[in-house]
């Protein structure tokens, strides 16, 4: 029988991906961005184990926690049900206190991101009883999907190192392909709420959206930018608890909007060449007639009309700027790939 568990985050990306891991290890799985619809979802569930991500914005993770701990009625037959349900913190904040503080607080115990398959079954089986990290570890490459050539010429991902994008595909290529797809999507989103955020001088849910890509970015392997977002993160915090002088206020302000900036610019340069990346993997479609050039029909009387075609110009003009890319940094080969890659783009189409 699979095991019974839930997951809480308000990051879809979050959700999707440890969604994935689990089903690797045959477990169902109940996910929910609402924390107030994940936690009704308790009382009406059976569940052997909670993934609870820590910091959300209205409810955070040691509040929910409570909530279940206080909890009555509901479709269980154990009397201690809430209280013995094992509670797991996700968070990408690796401080002790805040750890500590989390588990005083009620919650069993906590998982760092970016978190790996092997972490995941680690901590389902300290809580469980069960023995998915041998399982897993015994059939782990049937389990890890797809599969990579490691001789394949690949394009490049702004923000990710070869070394690194080598190693996602290599350990689980599916696995990764989805994520990346889902962080791309929400990219205007991420733009939205930071905006809104500053505009409104509301650091507090700055700080919860930026925490977010920190996470987001570690779970794609886009290191260097989770640590500029620590780092804002870590200013905004200042901010929102008034650590800093009145006579510093400005200037650590100015600080906070150019390093957004700088970041968001960064999202985007990321996410621009990641698509690229997806189409070139096979793993995106063209975005319908959006950013397409559409060829002439014949439409002279009595001949049938040539079957339409269509050119992403998007894509075209992505694979352009990754050639000149290549060609300003003096990689040759590189800039040749993209040129046929167009050349062949063209020709499908």
């Amino acid at each position: 029988m699979s095991l019974q568990l839930l997951i809480i985050d308000d990051s879809e990306l979050n959700l999707k991906l440890t969604e994935l891991m689990l089903a690797k290890i045959d477990c169902h799985t109940d996910t929910f961005s609402d924390v107030r619809e994940g936690l009704r979802s308790v009382k009406d569930h059976d569940y052997d184990l909670v993934f609870m991500d820590y910091l959300m914005p209205d409810i955070n993770g040691i509040e929910a926690t409570r909530l279940i701990r206080s909890m009555t009625g509901g479709v269980h037959s154990s009397p201690d049900y809430y209280e013995r349900l094992p509670v797991i913190a996700l968070t990408a904040e690796d401080d002790g206190a805040m750890q500590r503080r989390m588990i005083d607080s009620g919650i069993n115990d906590v998982l760092l991101k970016p978190f790996k398959l092997e972490d995941v079954c680690a901590v389902i089986d300290k809580w469980c009883g069960t023995s998915l990290r041998r399982h897993n570890a015994v059939h782990g490459s049937a389990a890890s999907g797809g599969s990579y050539d490691p001789d394949t010429v690949l394009p490049r991902i702004v923000g990710i190192t070869d070394e690194t994008l080598k190693e996602m595909l290599r350990t689980d290529r599916d696995g990764f392909l989805e994520t990346l797809m889902i962080f791309t999507e929400d990219n205007s989103g991420k733009h939205s709420r930071i905006d809104t955020a500053l505009s409104g001088e509301d650091y507090e849910t700055y700080c919860v959206e930026v925490h977010r890509i920190k996470g987001e970015t570690a779970m794609i392997g886009a290191f260097s930018l989770s640590e500029d977002a620590s780092r804002l993160n870590e200013l905004g915090k200042k901010l929102v608890t008034k650590q800093i002088a009145p006579s510093e206020y400005e200037e650590k302000l100015g600080l906070l909007v150019s390093g957004t900036s700088a970041l968001l610019r960064a999202l985007d340069e990321l996410c621009s060449s990641a698509d690229a990346f997806l189409s070139f993997a096979g793993h995106k479609q063209p975005s319908g007639d959006a950013g397409s050039l559409t060829s002439l029909k014949d439409e002279h009387p009595g001949v049938t009309a040539k079957p339409e075609k269509t050119i992403d110009r998007d894509k075209i003009i992505r694979y352009i700027a990754h050639a000149r890319e290549a060609l300003d940094s003096g990689d040759t080969a590189l800039a040749k790939e993209w040129l046929t890659e167009i050349g062949e783009h063209i020709k499908r189409n």
